[in-house]
């Protein structure tokens, strides 16, 4: 947790998880492939999991990476001598789902590289050179599938904000049309550029819940002039329950309304002017000590990284008006 941290993370290379590889091809991308690699993350039943690797390889992606924590890495030694493509990351410690992914594409060699569970399945894959071709066309950030249920019907994973008397709100939507705008990628799910990617500083592992995580990144995407947008082409199903989103406020909270929310967008960069203190203190309550300290150093994240932003919040949310139908 970030609660005894005064800084903010800046790249994918600020990582303190210890980590060894195993398996994987030799000599980086495999000719002949889509140019994408699949970024594996283990959850729920490993039952399927030889089926899952046979399945990807069939598909033609050029490598996949499947990150594992210690405990859950049994098997490996195996596998890897099956799946000559696999590439298994042994973590040394718990790690948050978005310090998986970033580990995920430091190892990755493809330009693309497709985040996906070990209890989702691919039902329709438009997935070809052409695809790519187009992909590259949109220059998008990430390109988030169309997520379905086990029993078939589309789930509401198109992330919409909404400002009311200055209160974020996020609405979950059932995605009406190809390329409709998400503010980030629902479970982290998705074809994301990798040279994107490490450019955004990719997700902030000092933010440890997941719904926050995620909207810290998908926001600052946005802030950033990148674009989230969701695939009819690309069909994902779980096997199992879809995770539930527990997006209360709290520690974490604070990191994403000082990074995203806090900033006043003016010219050409962005700053957080020392008013918004005030502002801050009322929803962290209390110790305004320790509230300065975390001030501070949102003050600097935003002073270092100024020139990233291209809009403000309230500029960001006007995107989703402006895309109604």
């Amino acid at each position: 947790a970030r609660a005894a941290m005064n800084t903010i993370r800046t790249t994918l290379n600020d990582n303190s998880i210890p980590y060894t590889v195993v398996g994987g091809p030799k000599g980086g991308s495999q000719a002949g492939g889509l140019p994408v690699s699949v970024l594996l993350l283990d959850r729920g039943s490993r039952l399927y999991r030889s089926e899952l690797f046979r399945e990807l390889d069939r598909l033609g992606f050029e490598s996949v990476v499947s990150v594992e924590e210690g405990s859950e890495a049994v098997d490996v030694e195996a596998l890897s001598q099956r799946f000559p493509k696999v590439r298994f990351l042994l973590l040394g410690g718990k790690a948050s789902p978005g310090e998986k992914i970033n580990l995920g594409m430091r190892e990755s060699t493809s330009p693309y590289v497709f985040a996906l569970w070990s209890d989702m399945r691919l039902v329709a894959s438009g997935l070809s050179g052409r695809f790519f071709e187009r992909l590259a066309e949109q220059n998008l950030l990430c390109l988030a599938p169309f997520l379905q249920a086990k029993r078939g019907e589309t789930l509401p994973t198109a992330a919409a904000p909404a400002l009311e008397r200055q209160n974020l709100r996020i609405l979950p939507l059932v995605p009406a049309r190809d390329g409709a705008l998400s503010l980030y990628p629902f479970d982290y799910a998705g074809i994301y550029s990798r040279e994107k990617f490490v450019l955004s500083g990719g997700y902030d592992g000092g933010i440890a819940n997941p719904y926050w995580q995620k909207l810290d990144f998908g926001f600052r995407s946005w802030l950033w002039g990148e674009e989230i947008r969701l695939s009819q082409a690309l069909r994902v199903a779980y096997e199992e329950e879809p995770p539930t989103e527990d997006s209360t406020p709290d520690e974490d909270y604070k990191w994403f309304w000082l990074k995203n929310l806090a900033p006043v967008f003016r010219g050409d960069s962005a700053a957080i002017p020392p008013s918004r203190y005030w502002a801050y203190l009322r929803r962290r309550g209390g110790r305004p000590f320790a509230a300065a300290k975390e001030f501070r150093a949102a003050t600097d994240w935003v002073r270092t990284n100024r020139y990233r932003f291209r809009s403000g919040a309230s500029s960001v949310v006007d995107l989703w008006e402006e895309a109604k139908p």
